[in-house]
């Protein structure tokens, strides 16, 4: 039987409170004066149901358009795979939407979709797999009984999987061109060190293994619904349409058992490189220090930094801090140090992109939870001249001694919070923004709650604050900077010496 968590209905709710008061037109535009915005995140009361197995769906209705869209998440994905399966959990995906389902070859399924107007996809990543349909209403029951039938019974078509695996090796053949695929190659392995399953990557080997039983005993393995999540937006009734769901997923059944995992190998037993230099193996890159792979080009592409943190809880304090800390640091808002210096008055890049995970390790196993992850990372990226990487290396390194210092000003982290603050309306600004992010929240662990205490926690982090977690999280000598690029040209720019004092010789990649 359904279960229907809530009764209330919500179909539309105000994204600001604020309220303009009237006020004499001033001589001069600084003399505007407006209330404070105010902005809520719409209440999940009335988006969550759950099918007779448990299975969490979000609904956001959204009548505006004849439109809907379907999202099916599972947490699964890379770090799933297990010894010799590297891509494994990709091409599953791929292949469970391009191999047929069910009744249908894959070109009749193609065809069927496209009848309908439809789109169906699919996509995985480290530690998710999502089937998307996007259809008209009028077409919505057949497409939900297309995407249950990918997800129950792919076929796997031996035709199309070859077809996919001679893609893959004429990609194989053009990885080493760029720039940009070798720096992510490396970069993982000089962070999170060789024995990590980050750094699985596609070989001739692993397309030889990807034959259709190999896809076949991996969905069979993985595709459960411990932890999976439904959203759904736009043209629906919730009630009626959760009820179709149930007959379609609600027999969807635990195959019993333990949950089985493939862990990533802790960072103190991946890092042949931990406890050099004094570097704490948590926080420390697996291998510090500086690595140059030879590409000639104008431009050379460069990473710094190292593994990132991990929390206990999503109301750390420290978490909340980090948050503030990267948005200072090179935020996508009002401040940001880093392209202030390398962009606007240096004009060392045009494009630099700050990466600082902050995994939330959960405190149980909750409904599904798969097993921890490791920490993620800290990652700094930025493409320059090649006679230019030392001097822009330098300035990146700065930076982050500074804010170690605690050189942070009251107005540069009041600016900060209002920044991310204001950001925080784009993420609960579509039906299918807000299902999509609820449904995650359940993905992940993370209480609803999080949302409507957003401001406040931020409203609580203190210079002295910052100063801590830059001295916990920013790991000085633990650093790796990687650069791919004119070598040559690289260790002759301005200032090389200064750089090589800072983080040692320049040398290749270790093997």
């Amino acid at each position: 039987m359904l279960r229907l968590l809530t009764f209330a209905v919500v179909v539309a709710w105000p994204l600001s409170t604020g309220q303009a008061s009237a006020q004499a037109i001033p001589d001069r535009p600084e003399g505007l004066r407006f209330a404070p915005s105010r902005f809520d995140p719409p209440p999940v009361a009335g988006l969550r149901f759950e099918l007779r197995n448990g299975l969490p769906v979000y609904v956001v209705p959204d009548r505006t358009l004849p439109l809907v869209d379907v999202v099916l998440a599972l947490p699964v994905g890379d770090r799933n795979e297990g010894p010799g399966e590297d891509g494994l959990a990709s091409m599953t995906a791929a292949m469970a939407r391009r191999g047929g389902a069910g009744e249908l070859g894959p070109e009749e399924l193609d065809d069927e979709v496209d009848a309908l107007g439809a789109r169906l996809q699919e996509s995985s990543s480290w530690a998710r797999t999502v089937l998307v349909l996007d259809t008209g209403s009028e077409a919505l029951d057949r497409g939900l009984e297309l995407l249950a039938s990918i997800l129950f019974e792919p076929r796997f078509d031996e035709q199309r999987l070859a077809q996919a695996k001679d893609s893959l090796r004429v990609s194989l053949l053009a990885e080493g061109d760029d720039p940009r695929t070798v720096l992510d190659r490396e970069w993982s392995r000089l962070v999170h060190g060789p024995a990590s399953p980050r750094n699985r990557r596609l070989t001739e080997a692993s397309l030889a293994a990807f034959q259709r039983e190999a896809l076949i005993r991996f969905h069979r393995r993985h595709w459960r619904p411990e932890g999976a999540v439904i959203a759904v937006s736009g043209d629906v009734e919730g009630e009626a349409l959760v009820a179709r769901l149930d007959d379609l997923f609600g027999g969807w059944e635990a195959s019993g058992g333990t949950v089985d995992e493939t862990m990533e190998v802790p960072a103190e037993s991946a890092s042949p490189g931990a406890g050099r230099r004094g570097t704490r193996p948590e926080i420390a890159a697996a291998y510090p220090g500086w690595w140059l792979v030879d590409r000639q080009g104008t431009q050379a592409a460069l990473a710094l930094g190292h593994r990132g943190a991990a929390f206990n809880s999503w109301d750390h304090r420290d978490r909340w801090a980090l948050m503030l800390l990267a948005e200072i640091l090179d935020g996508p808002g009002a401040v940001s140090r880093l392209r202030s210096r390398l962009q606007l008055e240096e004009g060392l890049t045009y494009r630099v992109l700050t990466w600082f995970d902050l995994d939330v390790v959960p405190s149980g196993t909750g409904r599904g939870r798969p097993p921890a992850p490791s920490a993620g990372e800290f990652r700094i990226f930025l493409e320059t001249a090649p006679e230019s990487v030392a001097v822009a290396a330098a300035a990146v390194l700065e930076e982050l001694r500074r804010l170690r210092r605690g050189d942070v000003a009251d107005a540069e982290v009041a600016t900060a919070r209002r920044s991310l603050a204001a950001r925080l309306p784009l993420l609960f600004d579509r039906a299918e923004v807000i299902a999509g992010r609820y449904a995650e929240d359940e993905l992940l662990g993370r209480p609803h709650e999080y949302w409507s205490l957003y401001r406040q926690r931020l409203g609580t982090v203190t210079v002295t604050d910052l100063r801590r977690v830059a001295q916990r999280y920013i790991d000085m000598d633990g650093i790796a900077l990687l650069v791919v690029g004119d070598s040559a040209a690289v260790q002759a720019g301005r200032g090389a010496g200064e750089l090589g004092r800072l983080l040692g010789s320049p040398a290749g990649v270790p093997d």
